[in-house]
């Protein structure tokens, strides 16, 4: 099977956007005194105020990981590394759809 040509730059769109959403939807989400976050890993970085720094950090590493390998490895399947961008922004679109459902039951 033959890798489309622009799944890079739909794999870094969908990380991007993936956690953005999620970032904003939970944000948004916590000003609502009806609806709580249940990550208690994402509570703890809220917490000690590492949650904005953490997703950023988060974001470069999907960015510049995959960019770096795919740039520095000459082998055929180097861009398999995409599934990471691919997956990890397909569960935070996930999981900011979820938290909009959430938003738009308890409005």
């Amino acid at each position: 099977m033959k890798i489309p040509e622009n799944i890079e730059r739909i794999a870094y769109s969908l990380v991007t956007f993936g956690i953005t959403a999620d970032h904003l939807t939970t944000r948004i989400g916590l000003m609502n005194p009806m609806i709580r976050e249940f990550n208690p890993f994402t509570v703890l970085l809220h917490q000690r105020s590492l949650w904005v720094p953490f997703d950023l950090f988060m974001l470069s590493m999907a960015l510049g990981l995959p960019a770096l390998i795919i740039r520095t490895l000459k082998i055929r399947q180097r861009k398999i590394i995409l599934l990471f961008p691919l997956l990890f922004g397909a569960a935070r679109l996930g999981a900011a759809l979820h938290n909009f459902a959430l938003i738009l039951y308890f409005s």
